[in-house]
């Protein structure tokens, strides 16, 4: 009895001829690519109906940066490219927090964070840029996750999406109306 037992295959592999070695692992992938084929029933493959053709929702991470403007006595919150219109817009009227979106018709809207998520109905406003608003009441227990949250804000508006990074200038928005500063 030796300490030296190797498997035979172990020892096709050791060989020093290039040849054997590849006949070898040509021989071992043709018998496992034949343990894949099995017979499948027929009358099983009728019984089940393909899924339904769905599209994914466009995500888009929008290059940009969030900015606290106060504006009529309301503070806001918007996030957009340099330079440019804010796409997204959190601010706060009446004890309402609302939410404006750049979208050429209204929608309902899916605000998700990594804590939850909540549909917004939006209705058409903006006579020179198209604009979606919609509004939650500053109790509303969402409005305490989105002013608690860290993480990015994801905004689903049918079969489009846009992630947003998290910032302090919506959660300063957010608490105002919450503490009822902004009323």
């Amino acid at each position: 009895m030796g300490t030296n037992k190797r498997r035979s295959c172990s020892v096709i592999m050791d060989h020093p001829d290039l040849t054997l070695k590849a006949f070898t692992l040509a021989a071992i992938s043709t018998i496992l690519a034949a343990c894949g084929e099995r017979g499948v029933d027929e009358s099983l493959k009728a019984e089940i109906e393909p899924a339904p053709e769905t599209k994914p929702a466009a995500v888009e991470t929008v290059e940009g940066a969030w900015f606290y403007k106060d504006s009529n006595g309301y503070p806001w919150a918007g996030f957009g490219p340099p330079r440019s219109e804010a796409l997204f817009v959190i601010a706060c009227r009446e004890g309402q927090v609302v939410f404006q979106h750049a979208a050429r018709h209204a929608a309902d809207m899916s605000i998700e964070l990594a804590e939850g998520k909540q549909e917004v109905a939006m209705t058409p406003n903006g006579d020179n840029l198209p604009m979606s608003e919609g509004a939650l009441p500053a109790n509303d227990p969402f409005i305490h996750l989105l002013a608690q949250s860290h993480g990015p804000i994801r905004v689903v508006l049918e079969d489009a999406a846009m992630t947003m990074p998290s910032d302090s200038s919506y959660r300063l928005v957010v608490n105002a109306c919450i503490d009822g500063v902004a009323d």
